[in-house]
């Protein structure tokens, strides 16, 4: 029995590589019987790893190590620590690790953002970042990538064996497949919920995931204005609120005429913050559409989930959307926010294609699920182990 740990540093941090970790084990420890698995999470992780009932059990055997990723502590303290465990393999669900770690271990990389948005990035940080992706690409055992166009991008980048790359999809969480199968009126419900809770009390196009430059905000800003006055429509943000992004706050403040401090739920542009895991079904169901207009992707799960809580999707013709979401969303191009607003409008205005959106994003996310997800990379894992032995 081999024993191996997971990388699962990003549970409980609210980002969507911790819901991805969690999504895998729990179905790579219905299928694996073989091994025993352990879970590396920080002091952050522990309530939400507790909360999917991981504590209760032997397998996996939760590890607690307060070492944040991109950090300097992951190339010392986690390296000191990881040399005293007797595991057989680690799998880092994230590029990061520690580069110095010489015993087996495989990695999924989720995309390569960073490289087209160095010029903003601290120089120190772009030459670790790139030491780091260049050691994991060439030292792990195996590596795992999220869809087919995060492969060509490695394979463009690095001088690596095609054969090296898993293209393994990630799966939709069981909650969200529950929610696909409510009728309209429990769907409705749930989302009213959503709006009781920040006191929302229109329709709202919703978007969910971080402020960085490349998930391409101040645009979709740019392209709201032009439609704000439909219906009353409103942007709900989703997410932790970057003051970093200066331009983003910019144009939120010019739309709702007041600082971004000063925000209400009744604003044409309402930033949430985070919102708690157990309220995004609500959240996406409340939705009149979804809105992706990330100029770069290396998978995305939010717009699957969202076509799996009825609500159509409007996305970015570019990258890996339009692998990952097949004909299901309304496309746009990303760099226009005219063709962004139009788009917008047709679906809004419409609700004959909003239906037909609906009834093709249910199709799409049957494609996708954990299990297989699981299956999959039980199978690279017990590949890796396989060559070690021989």
């Amino acid at each position: 029995m081999a024993r191996i740990l997971i990388d699962g540093r990003f549970i409980g941090v609210g980002e969507s590589i911790g819901r991805y970790t969690l999504g895998v084990l729990h179905h790579l420890l219905e299928i694996d019987k073989d091994n025993h698995y352990s879970l590396l999470v920080r002091p952050a992780g522990v309530k939400q790893t507790k909360a999917h009932g991981l504590w209760s059990q032997e397998n996996p055997k939760i590890e607690v190590l307060d070492v944040p990723h991109y950090s300097l502590e992951e190339q010392t303290k986690l390296l000191i620590w990881l040399n005293k465990k007797p595991y057989d393999l680690v799998y880092f669900t994230q590029f990061n690790h520690p580069v110095m770690y010489r015993r087996p271990y495989i990695i999924t990389i989720h995309d390569l953002t960073t490289f087209g948005y160095f010029h903003y990035q601290n120089p120190l940080k772009v030459a670790m970042f790139k030491k780091v992706m260049k050691s994991a690409v060439f030292d792990s055992k195996k590596i795992i990538s999220v869809s087919q166009t995060t492969k060509d991008e490695l394979l463009d980048h690095y001088k690596v064996d095609k054969k090296k790359i898993e293209v393994i999809y990630p799966g939709i969480d069981a909650n969200y497949l529950r929610i696909a199968k409510m009728n309209v009126a429990d769907q409705k419900k749930l989302g009213n919920k959503f709006k009781k809770e920040y006191g929302i009390e229109g329709e709202y196009l919703l978007y969910i995931g971080m402020w960085k430059k490349h998930k391409n905000l101040k645009r979709l800003l740019q392209a709201f204005q032009k439609v704000k006055s439909l219906e009353d429509l409103q942007l709900v943000l989703v997410g932790k609120i970057d003051q970093r992004e200066l331009e983003v706050i910019a144009e939120i403040e010019k739309i709702n005429g007041h600082s971004i401090d000063k925000a209400k739920s009744l604003d044409p542009v309402f930033a949430s913050g985070f919102v708690a895991e157990e309220l995004l079904p609500a959240a996406y169901a409340g939705a009149l559409a979804y809105i992706t207009p990330s100029l770069n992707e290396g998978f995305g799960l939010p717009p699957l989930e969202a076509m799996s809580c009825g609500t159509p999707v409007i996305a970015a013709n570019i990258s890996a959307t339009p692998e990952v979401l097949g004909d299901a969303p309304l496309y746009f191009d990303p760099y226009k926010p005219d063709d962004m607003a139009e788009k917008i409008t047709a679906v809004v205005s419409d609700l004959k294609l909003r239906l037909e959106m609906q009834k093709k994003g249910f199709e799409r996310i049957k494609l996708y699920s954990w299990q297989e997800t699981a299956k999959k990379t039980s199978e690279v894992i017990k590949e890796v182990l396989s060559n070690k032995s021989n």
